[in-house]
């Protein structure tokens, strides 16, 4: 009868252990299951930070190009400025037709690119937008 007791602690200091160890890999796999969904969410994170920086970009283009096209008459040329976090530049040039200068009043067309990049850089940013717009001649009629 003495050997029951003692086999029954040697069975319940066993399951203690292997208790102690069932703990030990599921704090494990919890660990890389967390590990997994921080990198994914910080992923999510990034992506949606370069979304937002796009759309700012695309707003300011936007609103560059409707003041080109709200301008009459259109004056050909490059600008440059800055705007928050942006740098930003223009640029309006002629369209030439098979190389005949356009008749005295009629409406002219032009290239308008917009360009929005992030202060900074070393190189101006690229164009973003692109767009032709139909403008009066110089008198504005």
């Amino acid at each position: 009868m003495s050997d029951a007791p003692s086999q029954t602690k040697d069975e319940t200091a066993g399951d203690a252990g292997f208790a102690l160890a069932e703990a030990l890999v599921a704090f494990a796999i919890l660990s890389l299951i967390t590990l997994a969904m921080m990198r994914a969410f910080s992923g999510t994170t990034l992506a949606w930070g370069a979304s937002a920086a796009h759309e700012a970009q695309l707003d300011i283009a936007a609103r560059l190009m409707e003041e080109a096209r709200a301008a009459d008459p259109a004056t050909p040329g490059r600008r440059e400025g800055t705007e928050g976090r942006w740098v930003w530049w223009t640029e309006l040039t002629p369209v030439r037709s098979a190389g005949l200068p356009p008749p005295p009043g009629a409406p002219r067309l032009f290239r308008f690119s917009v360009g929005v990049g992030p202060k900074g850089e070393r190189h101006a940013p690229p164009s973003l937008l692109s767009t032709l717009i139909l403008t009066r001649d110089g008198d504005g009629r």
